[in-house]
């Protein structure tokens, strides 16, 4: 790791990845202020927005600082192909009531509900829409409170889910109420995980046989939710980010006092609470692309080759996103299939033939739009060992137009716009040592083929790590699997992730949050392909679109 002082002397410099860096100063400044490996920033602030400088930070609606039930209010609808869904999880001790509150917002049994301890063995998942707030995904967790093994796994499954949520539903049922604080342990903590992963927290007070009053209850929120807003913010300091939410939302949580057995009265009165408090909720999802390239006279050329591993019948979804994001903005668009096999061969002849087609069709996307307006070329992240080469100027060696990958655009998406998190991960790479340790994750669920199309996570980059430097020790965490943070993830060296096209913004943002608690720098599949393919020079080109210069002013 490098130190602030060597990080300073990099900015100053410009060379963060060799020389002619300094039109990313702005990027590693940004990295330095929100996200330094071992600096920690307590500074208030809006937000996320000192994770960002783009323009897209200065169109994010603005924080509530109330801590109670905000006013509903109906938002305008989200379009496109990709709308994200608000993930509200519920969690408690066991037999709280958690299912039987899952099915009262689903209408529906959608988790089994029964007397025995220890029920609900896993987390159940159910996709839903609440009309005031939009699509939403609802966790029904294990108990918490489950001894044994099985119990801890439980429990470590449950609290994986708990940061994955926006809103956190801790559900307390009278009789523990009653019971006195003693048993309310469990629930405390959920409330402080919720709170250090900065996850709004919610109190749902079950009436069962055991009445209380409205005075205990009240005492009972006061004494569960003390110390709370504190807790938030070493949590944002542990990982060197801004709070999301003013801390007094931490400590004053909403609760809802409700007999879940009244299935008349209950319904309402819990889709109500909901609807509420997710207008609360601070969910920053910009668009994969800058608001550049999203315009009627920009341009947007995607080059999409295909393999063994393509799905048939579709794009990848982050093929479709960044071309139905374009096309919803007016930009003209242009999809091409590069003839990989052809390009990289070692037919002199059908290479050139593959390079005369692929220009031809680059030159007339170009040629469609006004000289000076913004073109990109987007590119799956295995083919820039080519489109970096092929779209340089022979005789001046700029760049004929703008250059980057999908995994980059997707990640830039999924993670909250932190794209300068991933360029600062890219210094590791190139600091590797033998003895290191790498952790490849790769969100997708499919069959890895490594004969016939070089598997990129299984062959492409493991290659890349043993070209860059020898020795280093490789695991894999596919599809939703990642070491849990007290479970080893501070013995990884480098984190490099898929563009995370398989899993929510929700886990992609609990993974970085994770890492960056474990002080494991973290970077992206199409960073370090167009690294090792290209070098310094390609690297910079596929993150200049997203430097703070280089965006458009809001519109």
């Amino acid at each position: 790791m490098l130190s602030t002082a060597a990080m300073q002397s990099f900015q100053a410099s410009g060379s963060l990845f060799g020389p002619g860096l300094s039109h990313l100063r702005p990027v590693v400044a940004l990295a330095m202020r929100a996200h330094h490996w071992r600096t920690l920033s307590s500074s208030p602030a809006s937000p996320l927005t000192s994770d960002l400088t783009w323009s897209q930070a200065k169109r994010m609606p603005p924080r509530s600082t109330s801590s109670e039930s905000a006013p509903r209010k109906k938002p305008g609808p989200l379009k496109g192909s990709d709308v994200p869904r608000l993930n509200i999880g519920i969690f408690g001790a066991m037999n709280a009531g958690k299912s039987l509150l899952m099915n009262r917002i689903t209408r529906q049994e959608t988790s089994i509900v029964d007397g025995t301890p220890g029920t609900t063995a896993d987390t159940k998942i159910a996709l839903f829409e609440l009309h005031d707030v939009g699509p939403v995904k609802i966790f029904d967790t294990a108990g918490v409170d489950e001894s044994g093994d099985l119990g801890a796994k439980k429990r470590a499954k449950t609290l994986s889910s708990l940061k994955e949520s926006d809103l956190a539903v801790v559900v307390a049922d009278t009789e523990a109420i009653a019971a006195g604080d003693a048993v309310l342990t469990w629930e405390r903590q959920l409330l402080e995980a919720a709170a250090h992963s900065g996850v709004l927290p919610l109190l749902v007070v079950n009436v069962k046989r055991q009445q209380v009053d409205g005075a205990t209850v009240d005492s009972v929120r006061a004494a569960l939710c003390r110390g709370l807003g504190e807790e938030a913010k070493r949590g944002a300091a542990a990982r060197g980010q801004a709070l999301p939410y003013d801390p007094v939302d931490f400590e004053r949580v909403p609760v809802l006092v409700v007999d879940l057995q009244e299935d008349a009265s209950s319904i309402p009165r819990v889709t109500d609470f909901l609807q509420d408090n997710a207008q609360r909720v601070n969910a920053f999802m910009p668009r994969a692309l800058p608001d550049k390239y999203l315009q009627q006279d920009a341009g947007v050329f995607l080059n999409i080759p295909m393999d063994a591993e393509t799905p048939s019948m579709r794009l990848l979804r982050p093929q479709a996103l960044v071309q139905e994001e374009a096309i919803r903005h007016w930009a003209t668009t242009v999809s091409y299939r590069m003839d990989l096999a052809a390009a990289r061969g070692n037919d002199p002849v059908a290479r050139e033939r593959e390079r005369q087609r692929f220009m031809r069709s680059l030159r007339a996307a170009i040629a469609s739009c006004p000289p000076d307006a913004p073109k990109i070329l987007v590119t799956d992240s295995q083919a820039m060992d080519v489109v970096h080469p092929w779209t340089l100027d022979k005789e001046t060696g700029k760049p004929l137009v703008d250059v980057t990958t999908f995994s980059i655009a997707m990640m830039h998406r999924m993670s909250g716009a932190r794209l300068p998190l991933f360029a600062e991960g890219m210094r590791k790479f190139q600091e590797l040592r033998p003895g290191d340790r790498i952790l490849i994750a790769e969100a997708c669920n499919h069959n890895r083929i490594t004969d016939t199309c070089n598997d990129i996570g299984m062959v492409q980059i493991p290659d890349m790590i043993a070209n860059q430097c020898k020795g280093v020790g490789i695991d894999h965490a596919f599809g939703r699997e990642f070491p849990a943070l007290d479970k080893g993830l501070e013995n990884y060296d480098l984190i490099i992730h898929c563009g995370a096209c398989m899993i929510d913004h929700q886990k992609v943002r609990a993974r970085i949050s994770d890492a960056l608690e474990a002080r494991v720098p973290i970077t992206n599949y199409g960073l370090l392909m167009s690294y090792a393919y290209n070098g310094s020079a390609a690297l910079n080109r596929v993150l200049k679109p997203w430097t703070t210069g280089n965006e458009a002013a809001p519109q």
